[in-house]
């Protein structure tokens, strides 16, 4: 579970600039419903699931994201 989370920070970090898997993303990476969309699209073909932007923007950081991936896969 732990390698998923990572590869999912990495996707995320790779669409922005910030440090850490507890930065935010809508402050602290701008993702919003326009552009987190690219890193929805990494993330479903990195591991074949079906995420949307809309359920990706109800979580609020890039390590609540990674959690929610990894109960997926």
């Amino acid at each position: 579970m732990s390698e998923i989370k990572g590869k999912v920070k990495i996707i995320m970090m790779d669409k922005s600039s910030a440090p850490s898997d507890t930065i935010t993303l809508g402050p602290d990476l701008s993702y919003d419903a326009t552009n987190v969309q690219v890193a929805v699209d990494a993330i479903n073909s990195e591991f074949g699931t079906n995420v949307t932007a809309d359920e990706v923007l109800k979580y609020n950081t890039i390590g609540e994201v990674g959690d929610y991936v990894a109960s997926l896969v």
